[in-house]
């Protein structure tokens, strides 16, 4: 968390929308009932309304038919205030980026190809052939295994597992426990007993996805399980071998 503070005016210089009231200085986002004068909350639902009368926020994020409700309030006023509000919280949080440089416990094997500007943490491991791309964080006990091919700015939070040859586009971000590529469940029935069909597909996860902790994305049988640009997949999923998501899913 940044301790930054942001006036009103610099928030809509930044992020567009409409201020009235007082040019105060914001510090975080709160939610209504626990704000107090320096924090900024937001009303997307009219049924709260009565909150905003009551809470101690410095400012308030309304939208345009809200505003009117609020004479004598400081008031960012914009078309969306949930999404507003979810791009001042990020004002406040920023996105880290990669401090250049591999732990000395590290693993990064001769063929791995990593930019100096990669951040390579604890224990973490770089498998042969992969290939990152600049900025990627690959962070304490994450594991990249063979061939893979990361690009930009790729996250992978604690104890984060890629399979061999999976590909993973910009802006990636998985957490910890999660694992890509592991085996599809594929199994042949022989009379009595089962064999194990090759899983000969990857994973192919498009730019900007999120995966939450602890989910699981099966290699393919044959082709890759693919995840379109910008699908967010929460914590503790499955998602099968040969599955293709598109893209922005939620």
């Amino acid at each position: 968390m940044t301790s930054q503070a942001y006036t009103l005016s610099q928030i809509v210089s930044q992020l567009g929308g409409e201020w009235k009231g007082e040019d105060i200085a914001i510090t975080a986002v709160r939610p209504l009932d626990q704000a107090q004068a320096e924090h900024i909350s937001f009303l997307a639902n009219p049924k709260y309304k009565a909150e905003v009368h009551d809470s101690q926020a410095g400012a308030v994020i309304v939208s345009p038919k809200a505003a009117d409700e609020f004479v004598g309030r400081n008031l960012i006023v914009a078309a969306d205030p949930y999404l507003y509000f979810a791009k001042v919280a990020r004002l406040f949080s920023p996105i880290v980026k990669a401090q250049g440089g591999v732990h000395p416990t590290a693993v990064v094997e001769a063929s791995a190809k990593v930019p100096a500007s990669c951040e390579i943490g604890a224990n973490a491991y770089i498998g042969a052939n992969a290939v990152l791309g600049e900025g990627c964080r690959i962070l304490a006990n994450a594991v990249v295994q063979h061939d893979c091919t990361l690009g930009d700015e790729v996250v992978l939070h604690p104890n984060a597992v890629i399979y061999y040859g999976c590909t993973l586009g910009n802006r990636v971000e998985i957490h910890s426990g999660a694992v890509i590529g592991a085996d599809g469940f594929g199994l042949a029935f022989a009379g009595d007993s089962w064999f194990k069909i090759p899983q000969t597909g990857a994973v192919t996860l498009g730019d900007d996805v999120e995966i939450g902790s602890n989910t699981n994305i099966d290699r393919g049988a044959m082709s890759d399980t693919t995840v379109g640009n910008g699908t967010k997949i929460d914590n503790q999923v499955q998602i099968g071998h040969n599955c293709k998501i598109g893209a922005h899913t939620v």
